[in-house]
């Protein structure tokens, strides 16, 4: 359901975009600089460097560890019940 505005509401909205208008040229080189500042913190220098990819693949080879069950201390009766359930 869609709400109609009243013709209070449109004039006032008309005169605050006036006037955001007219202040903006005061604000202009701040709105710049803390844009600019924003654009910097979003995308930061760093990621404009591009990688080279002379160097070739730089993969690693890792020997697989095979998997080991250590045996623990405790006494394992069958009739001993969770400690959480």
């Amino acid at each position: 359901m869609r709400r109609k505005f009243s013709p209070i509401e449109i004039a006032i909205a008309i005169l605050i975009a006036i006037g955001l208008l007219v202040s903006l040229r005061a604000l202009f080189i701040p709105i710049l600089v803390l844009g600019i500042i924003f654009l910097l913190y979003k995308f930061p220098p760093s990621r404009w460097r591009k990688f080279s990819t002379g160097r070739g693949p730089s993969k690693v080879k890792r020997k697989n560890a095979k998997f080991r069950v250590i045996n623990g201390t405790k006494d394992s009766e069958p009739d001993d019940y969770p400690k959480y359930h």
